[in-house]
């Protein structure tokens, strides 16, 4: 995948340089056309997203994926996120107090958020300059709306640009507090060829692929979380096979569209 860089005439000088000097891509223009790439990073009057260049076989025109913590969808979550849901039960505030959670692959931060509503204080890792440039832009929009209660929920939540194992290593070198809970939404390939994927994860697939060191990270997060590690996985409930002993989860808590298994 090659990706480029995307402005408008409006946007603003300073923000451009911070994202160039941080994501290192190159500008769209005379010398680099949309031809040359295959996605692009893209500043608008709406905001940053990613965008595919070109059309792929029975689409009729291309959707953006972007940070946006105004979403009515996301909103619907929050109106439905009660201490009895999947994502609440699996970290365990039908049981205790809002938590310090560690969000190590923070991806599009919607769960982050929901937990955020709750009142737990997030720490949200992102590996991928391009995701953590969209989630950084979602949350400087949230945070310039001045609405009350979106800022509220985003104070509880703070982004770093970092691998998740580099943070595990300093957690566990005491140069990191050691959070509650630690919350894992790895990217996985789709469970069958037939299952459907959103179109935004679908987009981030695409430049990301898929991770493969998913065992590694929970084994390393079960050293550095107080109370409980927690991995959302596709599917409404686990296939069959569960995996050796030393990787069963202490217990699985199904929803409607992925399950959670959790490592107490």
């Amino acid at each position: 995948m090659k990706i480029a860089l995307e402005f408008n005439d409006k946007s603003d000088p300073e923000y451009i340089s911070r994202i160039k000097e941080l994501t290192g891509l190159p500008e769209l223009g005379s010398t680099a056309t949309a031809n040359d790439f295959t996605h692009s990073l893209c500043l608008d009057d709406s905001g940053l997203s990613l965008r595919r260049l070109h059309l792929t076989a029975g689409e009729t025109h291309r959707q953006p994926t972007r940070v946006d913590f105004t979403d009515a969808a996301l909103h619907y979550r929050l109106g439905n996120s009660g201490k009895q849901q999947g994502l609440a039960k699996a970290v365990g505030l039908n049981k205790h107090k809002p938590m310090h959670v560690l969000d190590a692959t923070v991806g599009l931060g919607r769960d982050a958020f929901i937990l955020a509503s709750m009142g737990c204080q997030l720490t949200m890792l992102e590996q991928s300059t391009i995701v953590y440039s969209l989630l950084a832009d979602g949350l400087l929009r949230a945070e310039a709306l001045g609405d009350e209660e979106l800022q509220r929920i985003i104070k509880n939540m703070s982004l770093q640009q970092v691998k998740a194992q580099g943070w595990f290593t300093e957690i566990m070198q005491n140069k990191q507090p050691r959070p509650d809970v630690i919350y894992l939404d790895p990217m996985f390939p789709p469970r069958s060829k037939t299952a459907s994927v959103k179109k935004d994860i679908g987009l981030l697939q695409e430049i990301l692929g898929f991770d493969e060191d998913c065992e590694t990270l929970v084994e390393l997060a079960k050293n550095c979380a107080r109370h409980r590690v927690v991995v959302k996985k596709p599917g409404k409930k686990p296939g069959k096979k569960m995996g050796v002993e030393k990787n069963k989860p202490s217990f699985v808590v199904p929803g409607k569209t992925a399950h959670f298994e959790v490592f107490v």
